[in-house]
């Protein structure tokens, strides 16, 4: 939908891009301009630093994250990795009161994010913002050419995104909560059919708040969640090399190929024939943890080893699994450097010490290693939406009661702290739970009784339970809980039990899954 500025509105006008360069290990500070900006990391990642009279905010910006610099502050880009970073700098100003038209892309226009009554510092993505770069770098400063009005259209395409960031979702209609999940799993079932999203909203009995509900439980409209998944799939068959991209079309649920290699670089970045090839790569897996990162990029490798592999005491089995998978390239967490140097002779060996980065940083370094950093940036993109709006949902229905965050199994108990970035990250750090003072200075607490779990001063727990456990254990547990807890507080516990299939892994794929059953159990169990 487009409208027309009327004399008294806020009309963006765009002013040019910039380059920076941004050495390895080495610091800028960008200089204060009274104008706008958007800030887009290409290479690497940043930790940016925005500064004014009163406030001072710091945020680690990944590569493929937009983020917003309000005029007359100071902005410091600060480089830690070992290679250069790339930042775009888009400059705009905002004209008052213009009498001539300007045409917005949706509504809303900017109020939204030049309203904030404090300095903020948010990063986002869109799916397809590295798709404009290249005319961004091709701007040659003249006004009032074909390429100014493109540039000035994305500029306004890129407003509208911060601007839904900063919104809150609308909330969910809790009798269709159950529809939904019903008309989600149809979808997921179904997605290479047609499927008649107008007659589904119809029998839901109310056509608006369908659209609505399906948006508060998946973060997509239900048109974008199709699409999601019709993409999603297309990567794992054309990885696969199993299919011609007009096989791949038809079995996503594509009659027209050509379309369909539009919509697929419209997201990814790149044809479905350059990923073709990129995928081809072969790759052996020597760290179970990344096995959720390549499967979120389409890719399965030609080896995946098991957890702790190295420690045996023969390894002579598992090497010469690796060399007859014939692998391009070798990817393992940290390894003895012995056992790396006899893989190096089979093939390019890249360790990546997990532990050191978050999820995202290592997915990302994984889909650099092998071409696919749009595809990864574009599953962020997404992931980075359901975030979003698994956060509003937390914030109505949990307010801000401190919560555990604890593992289950049969016989043992894992609480996590905030000195440690696994489940911490996702759920303190960015779903914004908030957390209770005794795990402060904890990195995980490891115990084999639910009364020492219980001991700890906070009424409020998120179990994660194996999908391997049954039903009976959750129901037990959760009575167990609230029996410990009742004796010592009067409150009414809080108690979320999210399910998880496998071991409890720091990829992309765990992530995803678990912002799926955070949502599910909030919605479900209000």
């Amino acid at each position: 939908m487009s409208v027309t500025l009327s004399s008294q509105a806020r009309a963006l006008h765009y002013l040019g891009t910039d380059e920076l360069t941004i050495e390895s290990q080495s610091t800028i500070e960008h200089v204060s301009q009274p104008h706008y900006a958007f800030g887009y990391v290409i290479d690497e990642l940043l930790r940016v630093t925005l500064e004014d009279n009163k406030h001072r905010r710091t945020h680690k910006v990944l590569t493929g994250e937009l983020f917003f610099v309000p005029p007359n502050c100071r902005c410091t880009l600060k480089n830690s990795e070992n290679h250069r970073a790339r930042v775009i700098w888009i400059r705009f100003q905002i004209l008052n009161g213009q009498t001539s038209a300007a045409v917005v892309s949706g509504t809303g226009g900017v109020s939204d994010f030049l309203n904030q009554r404090e300095l903020q510092l948010h990063s986002f993505r869109m799916p397809h913002i590295s798709n404009w770069i290249p005319d961004f770098l091709s701007d040659c400063g003249q006004p009032d050419t074909a390429l100014f009005y493109q540039l000035q259209s994305y500029l306004y395409r890129i407003s509208s995104a911060f601007t839904t960031f900063l919104q809150s979702p609308r909330q969910v209609d809790d009798e269709l909560v159950e529809y939904v999940e019903q008309a989600k799993q149809y979808i997921l079932e179904h997605y290479n059919q047609t499927i008649d999203m107008e007659e589904m909203a119809r029998l839901s009995g109310s056509s608006r708040k369908f659209y609505q509900a399906f948006r508060g439980v998946t973060g997509l409209s239900p048109h974008k969640f199709v699409t999601t998944i019709r993409l999603n799939r297309s990567l794992s068959l054309l990885g696969s090399s199993a299919f011609s991209i007009t096989e791949v079309a038809h079995t996503v649920g594509y009659a027209d190929e050509l379309y369909f290699s539009r919509l697929f670089k419209k997201h990814m970045g790149l044809s479905p024939s350059d990923y073709l090839k990129n995928a081809q790569i072969r790759i052996a897996n020597l760290c179970a943890i990344f096995h959720g990162d390549l499967a979120v990029l389409g890719l399965t490798p030609k080896v995946s080893l098991h957890k702790d592999w190295w420690l045996e005491s023969d390894l002579t089995p598992y090497i010469e699994q690796i060399r007859n998978s014939h692998p391009n390239i070798i990817i393992s967490g940290p390894i003895p450097d012995e056992l790396q140097e006899t893989l190096a002779d089979i093939a390019q060996v890249v360790i990546i010490r997990w532990h050191d980065f978050t999820w995202k940083e290592t997915l990302l370094k994984i889909s650099g290693l092998v071409g696919l950093s749009s595809v990864a940036q574009r599953w962020l993109t997404y992931f980075d939406m359901k975030v979003d709006n698994a956060r509003e949902h937390i914030r109505e229905r949990l307010g801000g009661k401190p919560f555990l965050l604890v593992s289950a199994q049969e016989q043992h108990y894992r609480v996590y702290g905030l000195t440690r970035k696994k489940i911490k990250d996702l759920f303190y750090d960015e779903l914004k739970i908030t957390p209770p003072k005794p795990v402060e200075q904890v990195s995980f607490l490891d115990t084999y009784t639910l009364p020492e779990v219980a001991s700890m001063d906070c009424d409020n727990v998120v179990f994660f339970v194996s999908t391997t456990l049954s039903n009976d254990y959750c129901l037990q547990l959760e009575a167990s809980w609230r029996r410990l807890k009742q004796a010592h507080s009067r409150e009414r516990q809080h108690i979320l039990l999210i399910r998880h299939h496998g071991l409890l892994m720091y990829n992309a794929t765990m992530h995803d899954s678990l912002i799926d059953e955070t949502v599910y159990h909030l919605l479900s169990k209000s």
